[in-house]
């Protein structure tokens, strides 16, 4: 079994169907930041709509497309052009010990095949059928939706790991047989100390030969890795806690708030003020 099969197999992903309706003209619908371990899910059969995130990104989703938010991010769907539209939101639910796997990937995920191609066809069948199991179920229809929301997810995985395959990314290290246990401790624990040292010997390798597979790999640095992760986790954090923004800097290992604004604001274009700020604006109704 190859390691991406193994991942999914490990995190047993149980999906299903939480919304599946017509929406008239001006609807907008928010999100609130939810558990860390689910998948939420978007397409549209009809129309079009905007999908805005924390960071300020907004997405346009199509018919013949998915929108996967694997951080389980706050967010809010609108209508985008003018009539009807006719949207299809699911969750895909995963073991605990997928959170790891789930903060190495994107915030958002796009799934759209080319048209025409198998992938596409496929596509437009599920979400057909995923309609009709809604709307009329039929018995082991909790057990179809599943396995469709699953077999979603490993094709967007499958598509985005292939178009990300120039740039690389820090899922490539997560599935590496040697890399992968240095990315699962920096997610596990990213307050420690970690120096390209420590991440080196914690696999057994000199400095020189680590940091050299870390790039082939990679395409990047450990501490750049690093930054990521916990900048990453800190926006979790900011989404679903209380926590002042220093409890939130020094958890994820920022001596100081000032460091932790500057890296945050590189990262995602605004303060972590700003971006809780932005998170509660998306759940308003």
């Amino acid at each position: 079994m190859d390691p991406l099969s193994q991942l999914l197999a490990f995190s047993a992903p149980q999906g299903s169907i939480d919304k599946n309706c017509l929406l008239s003209a001006g609807w907008s619908l928010p999100h609130t930041a939810g558990s860390l371990t689910t998948v939420r899910w978007h397409t549209v059969t009809q129309g079009a709509a905007w999908l805005e995130l924390p960071a300020g990104e907004t997405l346009m989703l199509l018919p013949g497309q998915v929108i996967m938010l694997t951080q389980n991010s706050a967010h809010r769907l609108r209508q985008k052009g003018l009539g009807d539209t006719y949207l299809i939101c699911g969750s895909l639910h995963l073991s605990s010990a997928s959170r790891p796997f789930l903060t190495a990937l994107p915030e958002a995920l796009v799934m759209a095949p080319e048209q025409g191609s198998p992938g596409h066809t496929w596509l437009l069948a599920a979400v057909a059928l995923l309609q009709q199991e809604a709307e009329a179920p039929q018995p082991g229809a909790a057990a179809v939706c599943s396995q469709q929301c699953a077999t979603m997810i490993a094709l967007g995985l499958r598509q985005w790991l292939r178009a990300k395959s120039q740039d690389k990314s820090q899922l490539n290290l997560l599935l590496h047989p040697r890399l992968g246990a240095v990315v699962q401790s920096m997610l596990n624990a990213p307050q420690a100390p970690w120096t390209v040292a420590s991440l080196a010997e914690h696999v057994h390798m000199s400095r020189a030969s680590f940091a050299l597979l870390f790039r082939e790999v990679s395409g990047t640095t450990p501490m750049a890795v690093l930054t990521r992760i916990r900048l990453q986790i800190a926006a979790q954090q900011l989404s679903r806690e209380a926590s002042s923004i220093i409890t939130v800097a020094d958890a994820v290992g920022y001596a100081s708030e000032s460091s932790f604004h500057k890296a945050f604001m590189q990262e995602f274009g605004c303060s972590p003020g700003e971006y809780r700020k932005r998170v509660k604006a998306l759940a308003m109704e």
